[in-house]
């Protein structure tokens, strides 16, 4: 009965000195469970499951709890029962079969909550026996999993007997063929691991590299797996992709804005202007036509990198088995779109995967870009001389980009750029916009695609490392000028939280893999990092005026 006074959380009373009685008081054996308390943790538990898995699962174990709920109570109430009989007749034994049939009631409740909590007692129990064994991982330690994303699951700790993914391919068949998709065996670092141990665990002839130890998270597949995309956050991703599409519409005005009549402009750039309903000077004979066409070339190709990073990102996750949600674009007015936040809603098998679904989308939205900045620089004839087609930029506009900057210097002329005005092709502003977003998202910072990829190719400690030097660049303006605090505070809302849901997390990458992440983050940089009036000057030195 102490046990099940702990259980219950009645406190044990102190003894007191034996006191005279002459008639025995049945009220002092009364025992009482309120059986609501333990109604309302399964049924709290069994909210929890439904939320995780089906809600056919989570009946059946609401539906096991409430029997062992009222076993508990009846058994209870024959207990007293028996222990008031005993007391009454002066058998002290009274009860004993009783006790245990609470305490055995008692032990499949609680087996049936920690189902719903996470792995079975008695799955665990085959998995050490019979997925685990001397030739592939020999366990030592088991203990629950808590993270911020995963949880519900169990750490197996031991020591790896064979190759790293041998062993991970072998745990994952035996797993499947007992449980079938019961659950989900991650493969992660150990974090308490120490040097020695990862020297020790290197294989001979290797141990110049030491390799990480490892240990295994067994989860159930529904804590395992994101939620399923909910139909809020579809009407979420139309409703930002309406208004991604007015942001760069937007931007395509302010763009074709130098198009208007001079008088016009000098017009509108008063604000007391604006209140009235007089139409403005300049525009009784003004043909809008050009205006408007212009203004929809800007649009549809500032849209167009975003268009094929996320053909990429579809393609990709089809081919390698991913699933993904919508994607929730990010309307910006100085660029049109800061790009997009494309969630995982499947578990990804590898690095190698994750690098692929990341790095593809980027290259696919920098390429495009690349190709409409250089063409967008050989249709600008040199940018010194108002045509049809051009658009009046401010030269100081390429000062914000050292790469992009020294290009049109190299293209354009740096006699050009020192007017205050360029004359340059709708495909060189939506490559230049293009350009920007993509080096942005390809900042080593949390679940950005930069961040995935730096993640992929070199660990989760080094994207913490990038991660802060990235924050520290954009808090300081270092990195986008402008764009910095408004990008910088879209990452810290939405973006901030690396990539959980990874099967094999300690499995590499390839040399050529890790060659292009090193390459996206050093082009993110260039872009990023404004240029110097001295820098562009000594760049410009010695380079022909035209280089296309």
């Amino acid at each position: 009965m102490a046990d099940l006074d702990a259980l219950l959380g009645i406190e044990e009373e102190k003894e007191e000195a034996p006191q005279p009685s002459t008639k025995p008081d049945s009220k002092s054996t009364n025992i009482t469970i309120d059986a609501s308390v333990l109604r309302q943790l399964a049924e709290a538990e069994a909210a929890r499951a439904e939320q995780l898995g089906s809600s056919a699962a989570s009946g059946e174990m609401q539906a096991r709890m409430a029997d062992s709920i009222e076993r508990i109570v009846e058994q209870a109430k024959k207990l007293a029962e028996e222990k008031e009989a005993g007391d009454k007749g002066g058998d002290k034994s009274g009860g004993t079969l009783a006790d245990q049939a609470v305490r055995q009631e008692l032990a499949n409740l609680y087996s049936a909550l920690a189902g719903t909590r996470g792995v079975d007692p008695e799955d665990l129990k085959q998995i050490k026996e019979k997925v685990f064994g001397a030739t592939s991982f020999w366990v030592t330690d088991t203990r629950p999993l808590a993270m911020q994303t995963l949880e519900l699951g169990v750490v197996i700790r031991g020591n790896l007997r064979g190759k790293r993914e041998e062993v991970f391919k072998e745990v994952c068949e035996k797993m499947a063929t007992m449980f079938g998709d019961k659950y989900v065996v991650r493969l992660v670092e150990d974090p308490e691991s120490t040097l020695e141990e990862m020297q020790a665990g290197s294989k001979a002839g290797s141990a110049a590299v030491p390799q990480p130890r490892v240990q295994f998270e067994i989860l159930p597949a529904a804590a395992a797996q994101p939620q399923a995309v909910a139909g809020w956050q579809r009407a979420a991703a139309a409703l930002l992709l309406l208004l991604t599409l007015g942001s760069t519409l937007q931007f395509g005005l302010a763009a074709n804005i130098g198009l208007l009549p001079k008088e016009t402009l000098q017009w509108l750039a008063n604000p007391a202007n604006l209140n009235t309903d007089l139409l403005p000077p300049g525009l009784e004979s003004y043909d809008p036509l050009p205006f408007l066409s212009s203004t929809g070339n800007v649009f549809m190709i500032t849209l167009l990198p975003q268009l094929m990073h996320e053909l990429a990102h579809a393609f990709v996750a089809g081919a390698r088995g991913i699933k993904i949600a919508p994607s929730f674009l990010i309307p910006n007015a100085q660029l049109g779109t800061f790009g997009s936040v494309t969630q995982l809603k499947s578990m990804v098998r590898s690095r190698e995967d994750l690098f692929d679904f990341s790095a593809a989308a980027l290259v696919a939205g920098g390429v495009t870009s690349f190709a409409l900045f250089l063409a967008g620089l050989a249709a600008s004839n040199g940018g010194s001389t108002p045509e049809i087609g051009l658009l009046p930029v401010p030269a100081q506009l390429f000062q914000g980009s050292l790469l992009l900057g020294g290009l049109a210097k190299l293209g354009l002329g740096s006699e050009v750029l020192s007017h205050t005005q360029v004359y340059v092709s709708p495909l060189l502003v939506g490559g230049w916009c293009g350009l920007v977003t993509t080096a942005l998202n390809c900042l080593p910072v949390g679940n950005l695609d930069g961040g995935r990829v730096m993640m992929a190719a070199f660990g989760r400690s080094s994207l913490a490392v990038s991660s802060l030097l990235s924050y520290v660049g954009l808090g300081l303006g270092l990195l986008g000028s402008s764009l910095a605090l408004p990008f910088g505070l879209y990452v810290l809302i939405c973006q901030r939280t690396a990539e959980q849901y990874i099967q094999d997390e300690v499995s590499g990458i390839s040399e050529r893999r890790r060659s292009i992440a090193a390459a996206l983050i050093v082009f993110a940089v260039l872009v990023l990092i404004p240029m110097a009036p001295d820098v562009a000057d000594l760049a410009a030195v010695g380079t022909p005026s035209n280089f296309i």
